[in-house]
């Protein structure tokens, strides 16, 4: 008997945890991770000040990366519903990137953002 009960608590117990795990909760909730790639495809080295912020306009991640010529860095994720970033060039004229993937691209962990600095200027792309 005392095994039944025991058996019983434990299966109750997962059950509700993962319901608070958000499992198959997808893009919509929080707990998604997002990382944010920047890729140098220029020759010389930049630095890059990324700013992400999430649907209630908290700030989530302010990072400057310095990237050699020819290199990315895949080291920095947010874990939220994220809005838009706010990325700077060497120090210039702040880009406002608004965060709209193709949510039915990805699983539910969320669409990376890559940030791409080309010759002629930043352009954004959506990977899973």
């Amino acid at each position: 008997m005392k095994r039944r009960a025991l058996l019983s608590t434990a299966l109750g117990t997962t059950i509700v945890t993962s319901g608070c795990l958000g499992v198959g909760s997808g893009q919509d909730g929080e707990g998604t991770m997002v990382e944010i790639i920047p890729r140098n495809y220029t020759d010389r080295e930049i630095s890059l000040q990324v700013a992400v912020y999430a649907i209630d306009d908290s700030l989530l991640l302010d990072h400057t990366y310095t990237l050699p010529g020819g290199k990315g860095d895949e080291s920095k994720g947010v874990e939220n519903r994220v809005s838009h970033l706010v990325v700077s060039l060497d120090g210039e004229d702040d880009v406002r990137h608004e965060y709209t993937p193709d949510v039915g691209n990805c699983s539910r962990e969320g669409e990376d953002v890559q940030i791409l600095v080309e010759p002629d200027g930043i352009s954004f792309a959506y990977s899973c």
